[in-house]
């Protein structure tokens, strides 16, 4: 995307006109690689990941120019709200994207935007973070699915088929007064997840203030992690999303929510809540 694009290449000139050891280059690399993530990770996160010390991350961070970790995060964290796709308008990204089907096969920039994305998914996310949120799901008091807008579908999609394995199950799907007033009885041990797309609107914000405030748990599905949303949650899930279009791609999303549901399934037991289910729709089938 746009804004991965201009701090790598920040990052990547930095690298290339500093002389780094071995190590250094290799967190370097991680950075390039993660920079949607750096925002939930602390230096010993990351110094984890890579097998490094916390020691290390800092005077990487030190030998590229930043005063320390802190602010090479930071600077990441800004660039990527400077050039945030909620605020390019919805003519410039169709623009954008025309620009780029002018050269080439339509056909096969398709099938490679589709796989790349896919690809993005599980390059993007740990499957830790998978693994937290499943876990989050089926360990929940009530379980609270909200999509608005280009994601109310997918909301109520998940939503259906978690309730197949699971009771106190809500999906929140528009703005009335009437969802609104559904998580009104929000408390500790209630998990919520929502999938959200950029642009992002003032009652995407409301929801997650309000969860937070009477002690939620909160898990994003989000395409923007540079968003204020993301500050309110407990754990995240990057979804990429670019398209060749005007409109967001949801086959990645369509990915994270099948891997989500999989893992689910595999952490709980259902057979008689699903054989229930059948009887009671027994007479309705054709």
């Amino acid at each position: 995307m746009k804004e991965e694009n201009v701090m790598a290449n920040l990052l990547a000139e930095r690298i290339k006109n500093t002389e780094l050891t071995k190590k250094q280059r290799i967190i370097g690399d991680y950075f390039i690689k993660n920079q949607e993530r750096i925002g939930n990770l602390s230096a010993l996160d990351i110094a984890n990941e890579i097998g490094v010390s916390d020691a290390s991350i800092i005077r990487f961070s030190k030998a590229i120019g930043f005063e320390g970790y802190a602010d090479l995060k930071n600077k990441i964290y800004d660039m990527l709200v400077e050039n945030s796709s909620n605020k390019i308008p919805l003519t410039e990204r169709m623009r954008i994207n025309y620009e780029k089907l002018k050269d080439g096969n339509v056909t096969e920039q398709f099938i490679q935007k589709i796989q790349d994305n896919i690809s993005d998914v599980f390059s993007h996310n740990s499957l830790e973070d998978f693994e937290t949120i499943a876990n989050a799901m089926v360990k929940g008091k009530r379980r609270y699915v909200i999509g608005l807008r280009g994601c109310k579908g997918t909301a109520i999609g998940f939503g259906r088929l978690l309730s197949f394995m699971m009771p106190n199950v809500t999906a929140i799907i528009d703005s009335e007064c009437t969802s609104i007033s559904l998580i009104q009885d929000l408390e500790e041990g209630d998990v919520v997840l929502m999938f959200v797309f950029s642009r992002f609107y003032k009652i995407d914000l409301e929801y997650l203030k309000f969860a937070k405030k009477n002690g939620a748990q909160i898990y994003l599905v989000i395409n923007d992690v540079a968003s204020i949303l993301s500050s309110y949650a407990d754990d995240i899930l990057i979804v990429p999303t670019d398209s060749m279009n005007f409109f967001h791609s949801t086959t990645a999303l369509n990915v994270i929510t099948e891997y989500l549901l999989t893992l689910i399934s595999r952490k709980c037991e259902f057979k008689e809540r699903i054989d229930t289910r059948d009887q009671i729709t027994e007479d309705q089938r054709l």
